[in-house]
């Protein structure tokens, strides 16, 4: 059984989406209009309403599973929470709030994320401002985030192809990379997993790195004129059982 419902909107959107499973696939696309497709065993008894340019999508008692498809203007706010709920996003939207108990998280382009899963795994393409992510089993893979990182992954590991701010990272068990870090401060801590940091030339480090477990890799001196002026980089960098590895990017 299917549903479809359209909206007329304004400018800033908001779009909130509870389901207690399933999946939801957003499309950023032509301002001026929200467009909900719902499929599934029980469709109508989804509660959807409008108030100015807030759209709410809410599981009702009687609510089961749910395939979700909406389209949305370009930078519409998306919030999404659920027990078991699997999230695309394709082209560009504002922030991204996810919550949910299992489920992957998949978006190409978002001013800020944040996501909060106990086991599911993470992927975007970029991140214009910050990010925050948490998770208990599945692991976090960005190409860029262009303001401050926060992490916190009990299992599982958090690759960050590039990173404009600052950066705050900790893991239980698994492996993070921060291929290069262009902020002022980056501090990561692992019990059980491997570090590796990139750099760029011309940076001044103020290191604190240690390992119990593990071997220390940091690259070879650049050659720097005396009279330049190097930007300073706070590194925190602890691994119980692991190695570190700097490098230039």
């Amino acid at each position: 059984m299917s549903r479809d419902q359209s909206f007329a909107v304004a400018q800033h959107v908001v779009l909130d989406i509870e389901l207690p499973g399933g999946s939801v696939l957003l499309i950023a696309g032509r301002s001026g209009t929200v467009s909900v497709s719902v499929d599934g065993s029980t469709p109508d008894t989804l509660d959807i309403s409008q108030v100015g340019d807030h759209i709410a999508i809410r599981a009702t008692r009687r609510s089961r599973s749910a395939r979700l498809a909406v389209e949305v203007p370009v930078g519409t706010d998306v919030t999404v929470k659920g027990a078991s709920v699997d999230v695309v996003a394709r082209g560009a939207l504002g922030a991204l709030r996810v919550r949910s108990a299992s489920g992957d998280v998949r978006a190409d382009d978002v001013v800020r994320a944040d996501v909060t899963l106990a086991s599911g795994d993470t992927r975007l393409d970029i991140v214009r401002d910050g990010a925050d992510f948490r998770s208990t089993s599945g692991d976090v893979t960005v190409g860029s985030v262009g303001g401050r990182l926060a992490g916190s992954l009990t299992s599982g590991d958090i690759h960050i192809d590039e990173l404009g701010g600052d950066g705050d990272v900790e893991t239980a068990s698994g492996d993070v990379t921060i291929r290069r870090s262009t902020g002022a401060a980056v501090t990561i801590r692992t019990v059980s997993g491997d570090i590796r940091l990139g750099l760029p030339t011309g940076v001044r480090v103020e290191p604190q790195i240690s390992t119990m477990s593990g071997k220390v890799s940091l690259p070879s001196p650049a050659e720097v004129s005396a009279s330049s002026e190097r930007r300073p980089v706070k590194v925190r960098l602890r691994t119980v059982s692991g190695d570190i590895r700097i490098e230039r990017a």
